[in-house]
């Protein structure tokens, strides 16, 4: 039986282990992980599925910021990533139960932009559309082709010329401020 719940502080080293297996030890060289380096994961987003005491499946949601190159200005988002699943266990929807979990919960917490990396055939079904024709990289000017985007549709729409930069970069609050920010849904003042 699987059972999906909230990431726990203890779940860790199990988490790393399963990402490990899914994408190598190459996945610290993305794009998205140095958006990550500076701020944890927000707690009440990122879900787990257990399966005999062990971790199968993992997505977590980061705070991050849209900024336009144009204009200056910073947008909230959230980053989701990665999500992963056992390998063994890929065939039992697993990734999709979780996806829908982890969304579901972003949604009630009023968070209303969602941005990621990954294949349009797969994320479309979450609601996810390409962000191009609007130019928005990752660090490193990366990921602009792959990079998909999950928002409500009263929000404005996405810089024509952009990039993702950590939440905490343009931001004088401590990261740990930064993430009780997003958590709240409030508004993080950028510089």
């Amino acid at each position: 039986m699987i059972n999906f719940d909230q990431e726990r502080p203890f779940d860790g080293v199990q988490i790393e282990a399963l990402l490990d297996a899914a994408f190598g030890p190459d996945r610290f060289n993305k794009s998205s992980y140095s958006l990550r380096e500076t701020v944890a994961p927000l707690a009440s987003l990122s879900h787990v599925a257990r399966a005999e005491g062990r971790i199968v499946g993992t997505v977590r949601f980061w705070p991050v910021l849209i900024k336009d190159l144009l204009r200056g200005s910073c947008e909230k988002a959230l980053l989701l990533g990665p999500l992963a699943v056992a390998p063994s266990m890929q065939k039992y929807g697993i990734g999709s139960q979780l996806m829908n979990r982890s969304l579901a919960a972003a949604s009630l917490a009023g968070h209303r932009r969602i941005l990621l990396v990954g294949d349009i055939d797969y994320y479309c079904r979450f609601g996810f559309k390409n962000v191009l024709p609007n130019y928005i990289t990752m660090p490193g000017g990366k990921d602009a082709r792959r990079l998909l985007v999950r928002q409500n549709t009263s929000l404005p729409s996405l810089p024509a010329v952009g990039k993702i930069i950590s939440a905490d970069s343009v931001s004088v609050m401590p990261v740990g401020s930064i993430a009780a920010e997003y958590e709240r849904g409030l508004p993080v003042a950028a510089a």
